[in-house]
């Protein structure tokens, strides 16, 4: 029974995060696919019923990002996006939501734009280490907290949530991993391994 019972959970462990992970693609897809059907058909009346293809909502949703990505190089579509989100960032309720929703898509969106771009080991008095993420190199707009000072965020495993630490600078070593890695290792509180580390050895 105790061969049985470990046999049933690797499989377990095989085939759950495929079919988790395959079920949520489908569901994205076919609730975006249902939604843009009306808009292509009902709202902005491209094609008719009779003649639309499944799928050539979710195609033009693709193109249409693609358009407002290329139109987020001009300048004035950049000054009028930046207006708007600011007047949504007054908002209460909204602000809140809008905020958490913005930094989601900025931490795996343009490298550029990315909260978190350094991954860290942060090294305690008390002797242990942590890896976490390098959100400020400097406080020059806040003097108080003072020079040499570092600005990490600790993430909590099995959870969403975590800690911001202010730490000196030489207690914080910057690692060869990237922030998709970091944060798989942490969240699942340590059980990932890095793609480019050594396997374990057999015992």
């Amino acid at each position: 029974m105790s061969f049985l019972a470990r046999l049933f959970f690797r499989g377990l462990a095989a085939i759950l995060p495929l079919a988790l992970t395959g079920y949520f693609v489908w569901w994205a897809v076919s609730s975006g696919e249902a939604l843009l059907h009306r808009l292509v058909v009902e709202v902005l009346q491209i094609v008719p019923e009779e003649r639309y293809w499944p799928g050539m909502g979710f195609a033009l949703s693709i193109v249409l990002v693609m358009v407002i990505g290329l139109s987020m190089y001009s300048f004035v579509v950049r000054q009028v996006y930046g207006r708007f989100t600011r007047l949504l960032e007054r908002i209460p309720g909204i602000k809140s939501v809008y905020g958490m929703i913005a930094d989601v898509v900025k931490l795996f969106g343009n490298a550029e734009e990315r909260p978190f771009r350094k991954v860290v080991l942060v090294r305690f008095e008390s002797g242990f280490e942590q890896i976490g993420f390098l959100t400020r190199e400097d406080f020059a707009d806040l003097p108080d907290i003072g020079a040499g000072k570092v600005a990490v965020y600790l993430p909590m495993s099995y959870q969403l949530g975590g800690f911001t630490l202010v730490i000196e600078a030489s207690r914080v070593r910057e690692l060869a991993m990237s922030v998709e890695e970091a944060l798989r290792f942490s969240v699942t509180a340590g059980v990932a391994r890095h793609e480019g580390g050594t396997p374990p050895a057999k015992r």
